[in-house]
């Protein structure tokens, strides 16, 4: 693998992970020609993650008013077919409320973002994230019981949170991989983690139809840090 140059850096902050098991073969299809589903204990994992996106340069540049606003992703694991070693993250939507953003995550590079009217919430401790628009109606709440805290990761935290790389690209085609490098997070305990999901017409039906039906195997909370984004790719 050979790392090309660092686009972007920026800092990511507050991110609720709310997680569902579903069979790999669900997931199969959607994914470029070159990766597979990455499983635990046999099941793929599909997350929806919201945090917090500030301090934004792109190739060394601020950009304008876009040095604060929320993201919401979903989100699953992949593995290189050729090598299962290589492990990393695959973007099924991108949600922003940041018109620049949107259009270059999705025109420029190629990820499945969309324009979203995202907003967030903060009082005190309690963090929640609202989508209200024609394609997608949510709310994703938590409230902070204590610090960000050094403490043992679950197996499933370690699957979700221990991934240094993004794939992107089209069913039928090979991807695209960018690195993501960064500290090493924190757990944040929570209380009272809530979600609600009223309708998310924009995604494919069969993730529609696993985020509005089933009920996640888990929620937790990480507390960020600065991250940077390089374009790799494989030699």
């Amino acid at each position: 693998m050979k790392k090309n140059y660092k686009f972007m850096t920026c800092h990511w902050e507050n991110l609720i992970y709310i997680n569902f098991q579903v069979q790999p073969e669900l997931l199969s299809e959607m994914l470029p020609e070159d990766i597979e589903p990455d499983t635990f204990d046999g099941k793929a994992i599909i997350s929806i993650v919201c945090f917090e996106f500030s301090n934004a340069r792109l190739f060394g540049c601020k950009i304008p008013f876009h040095q604060y606003f929320p993201e919401i992703n979903i989100r699953t694991y992949v593995k290189r077919k050729d090598n299962g070693n290589v492990k990393g993250i695959y973007f099924l939507s991108e949600m922003v409320p940041k018109l620049m953003t949107f259009f270059t995550g999705k025109f420029i590079y190629g990820e499945p973002f969309s324009l979203r009217d995202l907003t967030i919430s903060k009082k005190e401790n309690q963090l929640k994230y609202i989508i209200k628009d024609a394609a997608c109606e949510m709310s994703i709440e938590a409230e902070k019981t204590a610090s960000p805290k050094a403490q043992r990761w679950t197996e499933e935290q370690k699957f979700v949170i221990d991934r240094s790389l993004a794939f992107c690209g089209k069913t039928g085609k090979n991807s695209k991989m960018y690195e993501v490098l960064h500290q090493p997070w924190n757990l944040i305990p929570i209380k009272n983690p809530d979600f609600v999901i009223k309708r998310i017409k924009h995604i494919n039906s069969t993730i529609q139809n696993i985020l509005l039906q089933r009920t996640p195997e888990s929620i937790f909370m990480t507390d960020g840090s600065k991250v940077e984004v390089f374009k790799n790719s494989f030699i």
